[in-house]
Protein backbone atom coordinates (compact mmCIF):
# COMPACT_ATOMS: atom_id res chain seq x y z
CA UNK A 1 0.00 0.00 0.00
CA UNK A 2 1.43 3.58 -0.96
CA UNK A 3 1.60 6.39 1.64
CA UNK A 4 0.92 9.57 2.16
CA UNK A 5 3.74 10.44 4.09
CA UNK A 6 7.26 9.71 3.46
CA UNK A 7 8.67 6.60 5.18
CA UNK A 8 10.92 7.31 8.68
CA UNK A 9 14.50 6.03 8.47
CA UNK A 10 13.43 3.18 10.90
CA UNK A 11 12.05 1.67 8.18
CA UNK A 12 13.65 2.26 5.42
CA UNK A 13 15.25 -1.23 3.37
CA UNK A 14 16.69 -3.47 4.84
CA UNK A 15 14.77 -2.99 8.52
CA UNK A 16 12.80 -6.30 10.02
CA UNK A 17 16.24 -8.23 7.85
CA UNK A 18 18.40 -10.23 10.07
CA UNK A 19 20.79 -11.10 7.17
CA UNK A 20 21.67 -7.49 6.34
CA UNK A 21 23.33 -5.34 8.64
CA UNK A 22 23.30 -1.55 8.62
CA UNK A 23 26.38 0.73 9.79
CA UNK A 24 27.48 4.67 9.04
CA UNK A 25 31.39 4.97 8.70
CA UNK A 26 33.10 8.24 8.94
CA UNK A 27 35.64 8.71 6.33
CA UNK A 28 38.66 11.24 7.42
CA UNK A 29 37.05 14.06 5.60
CA UNK A 30 34.16 13.56 7.53
CA UNK A 31 31.43 12.41 5.19
CA UNK A 32 29.36 9.25 6.87
CA UNK A 33 28.36 6.69 4.91
CA UNK A 34 25.69 4.51 5.45
CA UNK A 35 26.91 0.90 4.46
CA UNK A 36 24.86 -2.10 4.08
CA UNK A 37 26.58 -5.47 4.34
CA UNK A 38 25.25 -9.01 4.34
CA UNK A 39 27.17 -12.61 3.83
CA UNK A 40 30.47 -13.89 6.10
CA UNK A 41 32.67 -10.88 7.42
CA UNK A 42 35.85 -13.03 6.06
CA UNK A 43 34.33 -13.59 2.43
CA UNK A 44 35.40 -12.10 -0.69
CA UNK A 45 33.93 -8.33 -0.25
CA UNK A 46 32.04 -7.31 -3.39
CA UNK A 47 31.22 -3.17 -3.30
CA UNK A 48 27.74 -2.38 -4.95
CA UNK A 49 27.06 1.35 -5.79
CA UNK A 50 24.33 3.11 -7.18
CA UNK A 51 23.41 5.79 -9.84
CA UNK A 52 22.07 9.54 -9.36
CA UNK A 53 18.90 10.13 -6.68
CA UNK A 54 18.63 6.65 -5.41
CA UNK A 55 20.45 4.48 -2.77
CA UNK A 56 21.10 1.34 -1.55
CA UNK A 57 17.80 -0.27 -1.95
CA UNK A 58 18.35 -0.36 -5.92
CA UNK A 59 20.70 -3.64 -5.03
CA UNK A 60 17.86 -5.55 -2.35
CA UNK A 61 17.77 -8.51 -4.86
CA UNK A 62 21.12 -8.36 -5.54
CA UNK A 63 22.67 -8.17 -2.04
CA UNK A 64 21.40 -11.48 -0.74
CA UNK A 65 22.04 -13.45 -3.73
CA UNK A 66 25.76 -12.30 -3.79
CA UNK A 67 26.09 -13.10 -0.02
CA UNK A 68 24.33 -16.86 -0.82
CA UNK A 69 27.12 -17.07 -3.45
CA UNK A 70 29.83 -16.85 -1.03
CA UNK A 71 31.05 -13.51 -0.96
CA UNK A 72 30.41 -10.13 1.14
CA UNK A 73 28.21 -7.88 -0.59
CA UNK A 74 28.97 -4.06 0.68
CA UNK A 75 26.42 -1.87 -0.84
CA UNK A 76 26.17 2.12 0.16
CA UNK A 77 24.35 5.29 0.20
CA UNK A 78 26.54 7.34 -2.01
CA UNK A 79 27.89 10.33 -0.60
CA UNK A 80 24.97 13.15 -0.85
CA UNK A 81 22.25 10.28 -1.08
CA UNK A 82 19.95 8.23 1.37
CA UNK A 83 20.73 8.36 5.24
CA UNK A 84 24.87 9.64 4.12
CA UNK A 85 26.02 12.70 4.70
CA UNK A 86 25.11 15.61 1.74
CA UNK A 87 28.13 17.84 1.65
CA UNK A 88 27.38 21.37 0.28
CA UNK A 89 30.85 22.64 -0.01
CA UNK A 90 31.46 23.13 -3.95
CA UNK A 91 33.43 20.28 -5.55
CA UNK A 92 31.62 17.86 -3.42
CA UNK A 93 29.92 15.60 -5.98
CA UNK A 94 32.87 15.87 -8.35
CA UNK A 95 33.74 12.94 -10.29
CA UNK A 96 37.46 13.14 -8.48
CA UNK A 97 35.75 13.32 -4.93
CA UNK A 98 33.33 10.57 -5.38
CA UNK A 99 36.46 8.15 -6.45
CA UNK A 100 38.70 9.60 -3.97
CA UNK A 101 35.86 9.16 -1.14
CA UNK A 102 35.28 5.71 -2.51
CA UNK A 103 39.00 4.72 -1.80
CA UNK A 104 38.86 6.50 1.35
CA UNK A 105 35.82 3.87 2.72
CA UNK A 106 38.05 1.08 1.31
CA UNK A 107 40.91 2.06 4.07
CA UNK A 108 38.14 1.98 6.59
CA UNK A 109 36.75 -0.73 5.59
CA UNK A 110 40.19 -2.51 5.94
CA UNK A 111 40.26 -4.20 2.17
CA UNK A 112 42.57 -4.06 0.01
CA UNK A 113 41.10 -4.74 -3.13
CA UNK A 114 37.68 -5.92 -4.56
CA UNK A 115 35.35 -6.05 -7.48
CA UNK A 116 32.57 -3.60 -7.95
CA UNK A 117 29.62 -3.65 -9.46
CA UNK A 118 27.52 -0.18 -10.32
CA UNK A 119 24.89 1.19 -12.21
CA UNK A 120 24.66 4.52 -14.14
CA UNK A 121 26.17 7.41 -12.01
CA UNK A 122 27.79 4.81 -9.90
CA UNK A 123 29.14 3.16 -13.27
CA UNK A 124 30.90 6.19 -14.15
CA UNK A 125 32.78 6.18 -10.43
CA UNK A 126 33.43 2.77 -10.07
CA UNK A 127 35.73 3.46 -13.76
CA UNK A 128 37.36 6.19 -12.24
CA UNK A 129 38.24 4.28 -9.00
CA UNK A 130 39.92 1.69 -11.16
CA UNK A 131 41.74 4.36 -13.29
CA UNK A 132 42.72 6.08 -10.22
CA UNK A 133 44.01 2.87 -8.05
CA UNK A 134 43.99 0.04 -10.59
CA UNK A 135 45.63 -2.40 -8.14
CA UNK A 136 42.58 -2.52 -6.17
CA UNK A 137 39.97 -3.42 -8.11
CA UNK A 138 39.93 -6.80 -9.71
CA UNK A 139 36.78 -6.59 -11.87
CA UNK A 140 33.90 -3.94 -13.08
CA UNK A 141 30.17 -4.76 -13.26
CA UNK A 142 28.59 -1.77 -15.20
CA UNK A 143 24.59 -1.27 -15.36
CA UNK A 144 23.80 1.46 -17.61
CA UNK A 145 27.11 3.61 -16.91
CA UNK A 146 27.27 7.01 -17.49
CA UNK A 147 29.93 7.61 -19.83
CA UNK A 148 29.08 5.10 -22.34
CA UNK A 149 26.03 6.79 -23.73
CA UNK A 150 24.00 9.84 -23.62
CA UNK A 151 22.48 11.15 -20.59
CA UNK A 152 19.13 12.44 -20.79
CA UNK A 153 19.18 16.08 -21.99
CA UNK A 154 17.40 17.35 -18.72
CA UNK A 155 20.80 17.69 -17.10
CA UNK A 156 22.30 20.39 -19.42
CA UNK A 157 19.58 22.68 -17.98
CA UNK A 158 20.85 22.10 -14.07
CA UNK A 159 23.02 25.02 -13.74
CA UNK A 160 19.92 27.08 -14.02
CA UNK A 161 18.02 25.74 -11.20
CA UNK A 162 18.18 28.28 -8.34
CA UNK A 163 19.47 27.12 -4.73
CA UNK A 164 16.11 26.45 -3.14
CA UNK A 165 15.92 27.46 0.52
CA UNK A 166 14.98 25.82 3.78
CA UNK A 167 12.31 22.85 3.49
CA UNK A 168 11.42 23.79 -0.11
CA UNK A 169 12.80 21.28 -2.20
CA UNK A 170 11.21 18.04 -0.37
CA UNK A 171 8.20 20.42 -0.29
CA UNK A 172 8.21 20.46 -4.71
CA UNK A 173 9.54 16.72 -4.88
CA UNK A 174 6.10 14.75 -4.35
CA UNK A 175 5.40 10.95 -4.50
CA UNK A 176 4.04 10.97 -8.19
CA UNK A 177 7.19 12.81 -9.39
CA UNK A 178 9.21 9.69 -8.27
CA UNK A 179 6.59 7.25 -9.77
CA UNK A 180 6.58 9.37 -13.12
CA UNK A 181 10.40 8.87 -12.72
CA UNK A 182 9.94 5.57 -12.05
CA UNK A 183 8.03 4.56 -15.28
CA UNK A 184 10.78 6.26 -17.49
CA UNK A 185 13.96 4.27 -16.33
CA UNK A 186 11.86 0.99 -16.26
CA UNK A 187 11.67 -1.10 -19.81
CA UNK A 188 9.50 -4.19 -20.70
CA UNK A 189 11.00 -6.77 -18.28
CA UNK A 190 9.40 -6.14 -14.55
CA UNK A 191 7.57 -3.42 -13.16
CA UNK A 192 8.29 -1.42 -9.66
CA UNK A 193 6.05 -1.84 -7.00
CA UNK A 194 4.05 0.92 -4.18
CA UNK A 195 7.11 0.06 -1.82
CA UNK A 196 9.78 0.97 -4.47
CA UNK A 197 7.96 4.46 -4.73
CA UNK A 198 7.93 4.50 -1.05
CA UNK A 199 11.53 3.72 -0.82
CA UNK A 200 13.11 6.07 -3.40
CA UNK A 201 10.83 8.82 -2.39
CA UNK A 202 11.75 8.84 1.20
CA UNK A 203 15.25 10.40 1.01
CA UNK A 204 13.36 13.78 -0.63
CA UNK A 205 12.25 14.37 3.12
CA UNK A 206 15.59 15.74 3.77
CA UNK A 207 16.26 19.28 1.47
CA UNK A 208 19.72 18.36 1.81
CA UNK A 209 19.67 15.42 0.24
CA UNK A 210 17.55 16.98 -2.53
CA UNK A 211 19.85 19.91 -2.84
CA UNK A 212 22.38 17.77 -3.20
CA UNK A 213 20.94 15.87 -5.69
CA UNK A 214 20.34 18.86 -8.16
CA UNK A 215 24.75 19.51 -7.10
CA UNK A 216 25.50 16.61 -8.50
CA UNK A 217 23.92 17.76 -11.92
CA UNK A 218 26.12 20.38 -12.24
CA UNK A 219 29.36 18.81 -10.99
CA UNK A 220 29.21 15.30 -12.24
CA UNK A 221 30.97 14.20 -15.37
CA UNK A 222 28.12 13.16 -17.55
CA UNK A 223 29.64 13.22 -20.76
CA UNK A 224 30.55 10.53 -23.18
CA UNK A 225 33.49 9.04 -22.86
CA UNK A 226 36.10 8.34 -25.74
CA UNK A 227 37.84 5.01 -26.72
CA UNK A 228 41.28 6.63 -25.53
CA UNK A 229 40.04 7.41 -22.09
CA UNK A 230 39.43 3.50 -21.26
CA UNK A 231 42.63 1.80 -22.69
CA UNK A 232 44.03 1.80 -18.89
CA UNK A 233 40.79 -0.22 -17.88
CA UNK A 234 42.63 -3.62 -17.97
CA UNK A 235 40.14 -5.38 -15.33
CA UNK A 236 38.03 -8.16 -16.57
CA UNK A 237 34.74 -5.96 -17.41
CA UNK A 238 31.43 -6.40 -18.40
CA UNK A 239 29.33 -3.63 -19.58
CA UNK A 240 25.45 -4.20 -19.72
CA UNK A 241 23.07 -2.18 -21.14
CA UNK A 242 19.00 -2.66 -21.68
CA UNK A 243 17.96 -2.07 -24.84
CA UNK A 244 15.15 0.23 -23.44
CA UNK A 245 17.28 2.42 -21.70
CA UNK A 246 15.86 6.25 -21.83
CA UNK A 247 18.35 7.72 -19.26
CA UNK A 248 21.55 6.68 -20.59
CA UNK A 249 20.96 5.93 -24.28
CA UNK A 250 23.21 3.81 -26.07
CA UNK A 251 25.21 5.28 -28.95
CA UNK A 252 28.99 3.78 -29.76
CA UNK A 253 28.63 1.94 -26.95
CA UNK A 254 30.83 -0.93 -28.68
CA UNK A 255 33.25 0.82 -29.61
CA UNK A 256 33.34 2.70 -26.10
CA UNK A 257 33.67 -1.13 -25.07
CA UNK A 258 35.89 -2.13 -27.20
CA UNK A 259 38.76 0.19 -25.72
CA UNK A 260 38.71 -1.71 -22.88
CA UNK A 261 41.40 -4.52 -23.58
CA UNK A 262 39.42 -7.09 -21.52
CA UNK A 263 35.99 -5.97 -21.38
CA UNK A 264 32.80 -7.68 -22.74
CA UNK A 265 29.34 -5.79 -23.69
CA UNK A 266 25.85 -7.54 -22.74
CA UNK A 267 22.50 -6.46 -24.21
CA UNK A 268 19.21 -7.41 -22.08
CA UNK A 269 16.31 -7.28 -24.75
CA UNK A 270 13.77 -4.73 -23.44
CA UNK A 271 15.50 -4.16 -20.09
CA UNK A 272 15.31 -0.50 -19.01
CA UNK A 273 17.66 1.72 -17.09
CA UNK A 274 17.63 -0.60 -13.37
CA UNK A 275 18.23 -3.95 -15.14
CA UNK A 276 18.58 -5.42 -11.60
CA UNK A 277 15.27 -4.40 -10.47
CA UNK A 278 13.54 -5.10 -13.62
CA UNK A 279 15.13 -8.61 -13.71
CA UNK A 280 16.98 -9.90 -11.32
CA UNK A 281 17.02 -13.87 -11.27
CA UNK A 282 19.12 -12.91 -14.79
CA UNK A 283 21.32 -10.15 -13.62
CA UNK A 284 22.41 -12.07 -10.55
CA UNK A 285 23.22 -15.23 -12.33
CA UNK A 286 24.94 -13.41 -14.91
CA UNK A 287 27.07 -11.11 -12.02
CA UNK A 288 28.04 -14.42 -10.11
CA UNK A 289 29.10 -16.08 -12.84
CA UNK A 290 31.05 -13.18 -13.55
CA UNK A 291 32.84 -12.88 -10.01
CA UNK A 292 33.65 -16.80 -10.00
CA UNK A 293 35.68 -16.49 -13.14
Amino acid sequence: MSSATHLPPAEWFPAGRDDISVRQVTLPDGVSLRVLESGDAAAPPVLLLHGWAITAYLWRHTIPAIARAGYRAIAIDLPGCGLSSAPDAKGSYSLDRFATRIVALLDALGIDRLPIAAQSMGGRIALEVARLVPHRVTKLALYGPVGFGDVSPMQPFAPFIPKLPGDLPSLLVTRRMVDIVERRVHGKLGWFTERDTDEYWAPTQFPDVVRAQLQMLVEFQWKRLRPEDLASITMPAMVIFGTQDRIVRPGPTEQIVAAMPNAQLRWIENGGHVVMEETPELVNAELTAFLAQ
